[in-house]
């Protein structure tokens, strides 16, 4: 039988995973178009991994940041509406990005949203580590994918 407290991070967690996988899961799906038949013609990094990769990738990175925001979450030390907000927003960068580069193709501002999403996870990793440390480690993978994907968006906008 599971204790109260492990009751209750499952059912935050839930909640987490839902809008972190559920809003990875719809920007993937408004944006597949533009991912199969304008993003094929570009001129990529030689470093670009193949497509099969990201959905992988990000799928991981997404549990993470739920398990990241549940930590957050559910940390006995209060005053956490700073750490929240710093997550919502890079959030929605996130998500926006995605709407930015294969929906709209405008990579000028995707490498804007993206320049803007880096610094605020940077941040809100700073911010977790006062509440969780396990939290903000967790978001390390996810700063260093941004920082690849920063460099993948900069040489598309540079050679097309």
């Amino acid at each position: 039988m599971l204790s109260k407290n492990t009751k209750v991070f499952i059912e935050k967690f839930s909640l987490c995973l839902l809008l972190c996988l559920g809003g990875g899961w719809l920007t993937g799906w408004v944006t597949e178009q533009g991912i199969q038949e304008w993003y094929p013609s570009l001129i990529k990094a030689s470093g670009t991994p193949p497509n099969i990769v990201f959905p992988i990738v990000w799928t991981i990175l997404y549990i993470f940041m739920a398990i990241a925001l549940t930590l957050l979450w559910v940390s006995k030390i209060t005053k956490k509406k700073t750490a929240v907000l710093l997550f919502g927003i890079q959030l929605l960068l996130n998500f926006s990005w995605s709407w930015l580069f294969f929906y709209l193709e405008k990579v000028g501002l995707a490498l804007v949203d993206i320049t803007l999403l880096w610094i605020c996870i940077f941040f809100t990793i700073i911010c977790f580590w006062k509440h969780t440390r396990y939290g903000s480690y967790l978001l390390l993978p996810y700063l260093a994918w941004v920082s690849y994907a920063f460099y993948l968006n900069l040489f598309i906008w540079m050679y097309n």
